[in-house]
């Protein structure tokens, strides 16, 4: 039996053991097996119509995105989608509003924030598809998401352009689902414009890039945030984790603005090691790549080796984003000596 066949079985029986579970979940009035409502999303895997959708999120985080508008969204504020694209995201969420019996049908809820704007490294991602060839670098395919979007157009408001230079406009966010902090730059302008907003007790952020070995600021910012949010869902076979805002945040902590500098080594090492425990296994060396990379945006290669070495020594899977900055690493190396 091949790897492919035996992880297509294992993947069949989990999923035929969570729709029973979520079989008695109903059946009992929701009272067996609640602790699971956010892993019930995963039943929405094997979605012809999710599957369909282009874009750069796995089938398991769009399926939570539906789940979650659909079931757990109560509209006590907004829906924020920071990074939209051809609509992957957008789309589930809109899917599962027009489910969801809270929700009054005249309200746009859908705020989906991106430029919009038509980027080289974009193209692998829609090679084989119409898109194809489509667009040059820097033209705008905001026509092509409202295309994709027309049938939930009621339900979204749209907004396009530098997210450095839009503002939010200050009421409540309930979900915000942070696919673009892409830069310190951009990881304090979510900070600052739309934290404020969200809602203890009820707002949950969604972290597309939680394990992701481009954006360390995540970590070092959220650590710095930590107290305030709980772990509530590790989408499995993804990059991203939901974190519940339990409290107020600190106002000082929200209106600073963070860097690199900001942190001490002994943060850093802490930071690290705090997102390992809220991930399960199959996302710590992607978070173990985010640390290194940490180190070679700093420019202090001698500690990314070190941590690399860390990472071969506790036999981490290289068949992941440790691959790329191992290569990040080699490249900086050369063009340092």
């Amino acid at each position: 039996m091949t790897s492919f066949v035996r992880e297509s079985t294992r993947r069949l029986r989990g999923l035929s053991a969570l729709s029973l579970r979520y079989c008695l979940y109903r059946l009992s009035g929701r009272r067996l097996h609640a602790r699971d409502t956010h892993e019930f999303s995963q039943i929405s895997v094997i979605s012809p119509r999710l599957r369909r959708l282009e874009g750069m999120i796995s089938m398991s985080e769009r399926a939570y995105l539906q789940w979650f508008a659909k079931h757990v969204f109560e509209n006590h504020g907004a829906i924020v989608d920071l990074g939209s694209w051809l609509g992957s995201t957008t789309i589930p969420l809109a899917m599962g509003l027009v489910q969801n019996a809270k929700v009054d049908p005249r309200l746009k809820c859908i705020f989906a924030y991106d430029s919009f704007i038509w980027r080289t490294w974009m193209e692998p991602n829609v090679a084989g598809t119409p898109l194809m060839g489509k667009y040059r670098d820097g033209e705008s395919f905001l026509g092509e998401f409202e295309k994709r979007t027309e049938s939930w157009r009621e339900r979204i408001h749209v907004r396009a352009g530098d997210l450095l230079e839009l503002d939010w406009d200050g009421g409540a966010i309930e979900f915000l689902l942070v696919d673009a902090m892409k830069s310190w730059d951009l990881a304090n302008r979510v900070i600052k414009s739309f934290y404020p907003s969200l809602v203890p007790g009820r707002s949950r952020v969604f972290h597309q890039d939680f394990a992701h070995w481009f954006t360390p600021w995540i970590h070092l910012t959220h650590y710095r945030l930590r107290h305030y949010f709980v772990p509530e869902y590790d989408i499995p076979r993804s990059t991203s984790v939901v974190f519940r805002l339990r409290e107020p945040m600190a106002p000082e902590l929200l209106a600073g603005h963070y860097s690199a500098d900001s942190f001490t080594a002994d943060e850093v090492h802490a930071a690290f090691d705090y997102s390992m425990s809220v991930v399960g296994p199959d996302k710590r060396a992607n978070v173990a790549a985010a640390k290194i990379m940490h180190f070679v945006h700093t420019g202090d290669l001698d500690q990314a080796r070190r941590e690399l070495e860390k990472c071969r020594a506790q036999v981490m899977d290289f068949a992941s984003d440790l691959a790329f900055v191992e290569q990040r690493l080699l490249t900086a190396s050369t063009e340092a000596s």
